[in-house]
């Protein structure tokens, strides 16, 4: 089924009479320490942006002096043509995409390569922009279109820029606001011709340089664009290496609540300041791991080696891919209360809710967290929870005793306190999954695609039923440490057992498939389910401690 944008509604979201519904303005805080307005389009604007900026694209292509926001550019190339030179020049625009008015938008939207009518320009430009604080409509920073729009105005900026590196026999490169020029001499002194040409320039194409990012770096120290060092080669810092390996290391020897532990208090800092929740490690030590690789290349002896530690540890992941609907949560990592205190530096104060929901609050790293409490044990805790009012200060002497546990609901990390000690869910990561896509499209084309969901999932099954039978051969504990032993008989038995072969796949499967999946689903047989019961959530709690 189509829904066809029509131009009634082009020109709706176009009109300036109903800028205020169109975006949504919040800030977040900037690493400096500064505030960044942020201006994010509703859903139905985000839409139209989304498409226009697919045209734009396809009409439009960058200068190649510039890396940012262009296809097939990153800030890879970017460093590359700044490496091995003794002085290396980085300059800041002053808030890159608030100076640019609605005004320049549309006069830029009627030369090439757009080429747009008058009318066509008014409604793109009443699109892209929105009016900041003085009431000036600008380029917001959160639009799909806005970094698209500033390479092209920045057109004759970088064109400008061009020459006069070229003048000066320098190298030139710009990645979205960050300009760069860098060469074997040195002509960037204060007050020089270069200084006072590129700030002139600068201005008139209606931008301020950020004097306090201005930075000029010699050979001798760590020079740096884009934030990759380019001394000799492109290359990430030695501190974003020691950090993997360190956090790879703790992990294997000490386990995962240990190394989250190590992990919580680094990482709030470092992004606490525009990510909020709990931060998921696996996928952040991933995400490195993958910058990495981009910067280093796939075939890079470091990178592949903390790849192969990585993909090791990855096999004691829990993956919630059962609670994709919405019908329970997984315990990931769970905490003695007095083990939890001690390695997050915090203490947790039980307070009744303005919902009149017994609550936890403690002081995470610097920022206030309210910790929710399993229905069950909100009853343990304060019997008579009824009869308190909101703001209530409670103490009980079986706190000590509960557990607070990292929970994940579809990819997201929360804390839940309860009087039990849960145990942790083992799911097999889909990446662990042996399956073999030649034979499964095969069965695809011969079947349908029912028999090969089936073959799929079976395969899956098999997976997940070795490879938590290799979990309890070699002894994991509680913590998911990596055990040296290992105790293959134990496998070798539980698979004379349970085998048979899958037609088209191959592979080994379970007789009584349900049985053995329902079996290796929980990590626990006994009362305490790996599977939070949904009955036992407070769902109130959760909806703002997630």
């Amino acid at each position: 089924m189509e829904f066809p944008i029509t131009a009634k509604q082009l020109r709706h979201f176009s009109s300036p009479k109903i800028a205020d519904k169109r975006y949504k303005t919040f800030q977040i805080k900037k690493k400096s320490g500064g505030i960044r307005e942020i201006n994010a389009p509703c859903y139905q604007l985000k839409i139209i942006l989304y498409f226009l900026n697919k045209i734009l694209k396809a009409v439009f292509t960058p200068n190649d002096c510039v890396n940012g926001f262009a296809e097939g550019r990153s800030v890879v190339s970017n460093a590359q043509c700044h490496v091995g030179h003794h002085y290396v020049f980085n300059i800041d625009l002053k808030d890159f995409f608030p100076s640019i008015p609605q005004p320049r938008v549309w006069a830029r939207l009627q030369l090439p390569p757009f080429n747009f009518s008058q009318e066509i320009a008014n409604v793109v430009a009443g699109l892209c922009c929105h009016p900041n604080a003085d009431g000036t409509n600008v380029l917001p920073q959160g639009a799909a279109t806005s970094p698209l729009l500033t390479n092209a105005i920045c057109d004759t900026l970088d064109r400008r820029m061009k020459g006069v590196a070229k003048r000066f026999g320098l190298h030139y490169s710009r990645y979205a606001d960050d300009m760069t020029f860098s060469s074997m001499h040195n002509v960037y002194h204060e007050g020089s011709d270069f200084r006072l040409e590129i700030k002139r320039i600068i201005e008139e194409q209606g931008f301020k340089m950020n004097e306090k990012k201005t930075r000029l770096l010699r050979d001798g120290q760590r020079q740096e664009v884009t934030g990759l060092t380019v001394n000799s080669t492109v290359n990430v810092s030695r501190h974003y290496i020691k950090y993997l390996r360190w956090i790879l290391h703790i992990w294997e020897t000490e386990g995962y609540s240990k190394a989250y532990s190590k992990f919580y208090p680094k990482y709030k800092k470092e992004k606490g300041y525009i990510k909020k929740g709990e931060p998921v490690m696996e996928n952040v030590i991933g995400g490195k791991l993958n910058y990495l690789r981009m910067v280093r290349g796939s075939n890079n002896a470091a990178y592949l080696k903390l790849q192969a530690r990585y993909d090791k540890l990855q096999q004691l992941v829990f993956i919630d891919n059962e609670t994709d609907k919405g019908e329970s949560y997984i315990y990931v990592q769970p905490y003695k209360m007095a083990e939890f205190c001690q390695d997050f530096s915090t203490s947790i104060v039980l307070e009744i809710s303005a919902r009149n929901k017994l609550v936890g609050r403690c002081v995470l790293c610097g920022m206030d967290k309210t910790i929710a409490i399993s229905k069950s044990t909100q009853k343990k805790l304060c019997p008579d929870l009824e009869k308190k009012k909101p703001g209530d200060v409670i103490t009980s002497d079986l706190l000590p005793e509960c557990h607070v546990t990292l929970c994940r609901s579809k990819g997201k990390n929360f804390w839940l306190i309860t009087e039990f000690k849960p145990l942790r869910s083992i799911y097999l990561s889909i990446q662990n999954a042996q399956v073999n896509i030649d034979e499964l499209l095969d069965i695809w084309d011969t079947l349908g695609l029912d028999s090969a969901v089936s073959a799929f999932m079976n395969s899956i099954n098999v997976s997940n039923f070795k490879n938590n039978n290799s979990k309890e051969g070699s002894n994991i504990n509680e913590n998911g440490v990596l055990s040296k032993e290992n105790n293959p008989g134990v496998l070798e038995s539980s698979q004379e057992k349970h085998e048979q072969y899958i037609v088209g796949l191959g592979e080994k499967l379970p007789q009584n498939t349900k049985k053995v999946i329902d079996q290796h689903r929980q990590y626990d047989t006994g009362t305490d389910s790996s599977i939070i019961d949904v009955d036992d959530v407070d769902w109130d709690v959760l909806e703002y401690s997630i």
